[in-house]
């Protein structure tokens, strides 16, 4: 199965406008890697990881339970649901909280699945020329950072 990609256009006003942006998700491993690093470099400044999401973190380790157990696939469910939201929430702002010198190499590495469309067929290597409104950067990793709470959603699963 191919990685999920997503185009991300900007509608926001500004220079941006209309600009187009491929989104490709991170190979599982990488992910994986991804978001232990960003777990540790989170709980060694001392930000606190809501119940929701540390619930979630337990539940990937678990296998989904039986279909034949209605209410255990239910909760199992909702876990999962309302955790992956709370987390791609808490995600960027939480980084926030870490030292520059330890987050830049993490949003460095997100927005390394980021590509600019430069036509139809064609996607290039992203480069500070693409982009010229700083917000276009952030929005740009919350939408990475969704695509990659997907794909752990559906692995969850």
């Amino acid at each position: 199965m191919a990685r999920k990609e997503i185009t991300f256009t900007v509608t926001a006003n500004g220079r941006d406008n209309g600009k187009k942006f491929k989104i490709t998700e991170m190979s599982a491993r990488q992910a994986e890697e991804w978001a232990i690093r960003v777990a540790c470099a989170m709980m060694s400044t001392g930000v606190t990881v809501p119940d929701n999401i540390m619930n979630v973190a337990g539940s990937l380790a678990k296998e989904k339970p039986s279909k034949d157990d209605k209410a255990a696939v239910a909760l199992y469910e909702s876990v999962m649901a309302s955790g992956m939201i709370a987390l791609a929430k808490f995600g960027i702002t939480a980084l926030a909280k870490v030292p520059f010198t330890e987050s830049k190499p993490l949003m460095d590495e997100l927005m390394g699945c980021i590509q600019y469309v430069a036509g139809p067929t064609i996607s290039i290597p992203l480069d500070d020329s693409h982009i010229e409104e700083a917000s276009t950067y952030f929005r740009l990793k919350v939408e990475a950072l969704k695509l990659h709470v997907s794909f752990l959603t559906a692995t969850a699963s």
